[in-house]
Parts: structure tokens; sequence; C-alpha cells
């Protein structure tokens, strides 16, 4: 979603008049998406990319926060600022990623994020960017790894005639759109399927089994073969 979609109202009232505290504080609910704005540029956090290699983000400083708007902003007409991030600490640091622009992609350290950092694409460049699982070259795919939902350490990796099968598998899988989990006794188990490519981005799915059916999260909800289970038992 773009920076200028950010706050999602029903009605858009000009700002005017307004001290600064005005500006900030307000009645709405403002729902945020991850965003940070620096230099004029404005980038979406991306949890769909994981970095490929760490090393590829320099040392090199592009920007710091200067204000977290989350949790403090509530006013609708809140213009948003160079600086501002939705939900990156002040003073965060900003870096740049070898092989891209500073205008198209910079990272934060994260220690919740594969391969600790969080990555950061200009709007308008991440339509270049590839992000979905159909545009995938599966015959560059190098490894997979699988990690359970909030890791960031894969607790399995899968390479060769493994990951082959792997993508057979989720290939010949059936697209239900409207699924809905089958067991009502406990909560499905969910995991983050990541692909790595001759790409400079990995790409991370969701993948889950609720005791009756395995279901993988390309765009859509698709059933695939239950054998796949035999590939994600640790």
């Amino acid at each position: 979603m773009r920076i200028k979609m950010l706050i999602v109202l029903t009605v858009v009232v000009l700002l005017s008049g307004c001290s600064k505290g005005d500006r900030i504080k307000g009645s709405s609910e403002i729902d945020w998406v991850d965003f940070v704005k620096i230099n004029g540029v404005s980038y979406s956090g991306s949890w769909d990319r994981v970095i490929k290699n760490p090393s590829q983000v320099t040392t090199e400083i592009v920007g710091k926060v200067d204000f977290k708007v989350a949790d403090v902003v509530t006013n609708p007409d809140y213009r948003i600022k160079d600086g501002d991030a939705a939900f990156l600490e002040k003073g965060t640091p900003l870096y740049r990623v070898e092989g891209f622009k500073i205008n198209e992609v910079i990272a934060a350290m994260d220690e919740a994020s594969i391969g600790g950092y969080r990555i950061y694409v200009e709007d308008d460049f991440t339509k270049n960017v590839r992000q979905s699982y159909k545009d995938i070259n599966k015959d560059k795919i190098e490894r997979i790894e699988l990690f359970h939902l909030e890791d960031v350490k894969p607790y399995r990796t899968l390479s060769g005639s493994e990951a082959k099968r792997f993508v057979h598998l989720l290939e010949s899988g059936k697209d239900t759109p409207d699924y809905t989990p089958q067991n009502k006794e406990k909560d499905p188990e969910y995991y983050k399927v990541v692909f790595y490519t001759d790409q400079p981005f990995a790409y991370a799915f969701s993948l889950a089994d609720d005791g009756v059916e395995v279901y993988f999260f390309p765009w859509d909800t698709r059933i695939v073969d239950k054998d796949l289970r035999t590939l994600i038992q640790p």
C-alpha cells in the first residue's frame, strides 16, 4: 500500500489552523502500515522479502528515524514528514543495501526479522522487485528454509532433491480461496517458508497444517499434498 494511503478514512477533512499538538492528537484510531520516510523518499516495510546475505547491508547510514508515529499520532490529518516511521523507534539508523540505489531499498536492524534486518522498499520501486510466488524461478532455487512462525532461525533446510520435491508438492496443490481450518480442537501449526534463488532477496510465504489438511499461501490459499508433512517435520 502506498504511503499516501496509509490512513484509512471514510471522510478526509482538510487540515486548517491547528497547533502542533492538535496536528498530532485527535480522536481517530489510525491503521498504520509499516513505513519510513527519509530524504523525501517514502518506503514501505516488506515482510515477504528476506535479505539473502546480511553482508549485503552496508555500514553506510543513509538516515535516522526522528519520530515514531504509531501510538502517538491520532489525528488523521497528520502529514507525514522526513524522519517519520510507523513502528521504528526514534534514533533507528537506516542503512544502504548493496546492489540497490538508496532511493530504491534501505534496511533497518531488526532481531525479529530473518537475517537480522527489516527491508524497506521505495513505493514505486516495489513493482520492480519480485514478490509473488509465481514469479520465482523454480529452476533457480538454491535452498528452502523452514521456520516456526515466530522464529528467525530455520529448523530445517531443504536442498537438492528434497527442495525439488517440496516445490513439486506445492505446485500440484489445488487453489481453495475459501478454505477454513478443519480441526476445531486446536489451532493450526503455522510455518514460514523462505525460498533462496539467484536474486538478492529471498522470499517468504506462509504454510499451515490444521491436522486435516496442509495448506500454503502463495496468494490465495492452496491445499497441498499431505506428503509435504514428511518434509516439514524437524
